[in-house]
């Protein structure tokens, strides 16, 4: 089964996440604590991370730093004031939802789950791709 792992301080919004992203096959778990999270990581490492930098909180923007540093090949979504910003675990994209709006906030989730389909479609073929040299 795998794994989605979200990060966010804010619990609302951990739980808006965490529901929006269950589906079938998919094990998804939320953390707001960033120790909890690398624990989590370096145990059983997540197919994304989706952290949520939207809410004022010192202990996020590190995380992410540390996170890219300590596992840079791992897929990334981070929820930022107006945007989403998506690491492939090689190139980053970014995906605009400016306003304050239900429309806005609409949007940046179908642009959230759609990045997040993204990534977990290139995982599924790294994983069921046949290792260079073996048939």
């Amino acid at each position: 089964m795998r794994r989605v792992l979200i990060v966010s301080p804010h619990n609302p919004s951990r739980e808006l996440l965490r529901r929006m992203l269950e589906e079938p096959g998919l094990a998804v778990s939320a953390t707001g604590d960033t120790d909890d999270a690398f624990a989590v990581i370096t145990s059983t490492p997540p197919a994304v991370v989706v952290v949520d930098l939207r809410r004022p909180d010192e202990d996020h923007p590190l995380f992410l730093g540390l996170l890219r540093k300590r596992h840079p090949v791992l897929p990334v979504i981070a929820l930022v004031p107006g945007r989403l910003r998506i690491f492939d675990g090689r190139h980053e994209a970014v995906r605009e939802a400016h306003g304050d709006t239900a429309e806005a906030l609409h949007q940046m989730l179908g642009s959230l789950k759609q990045a997040m389909q993204d990534l977990l479609a290139q995982d599924l073929i790294r994983v069921l791709r046949t290792p260079v040299g073996q048939a």
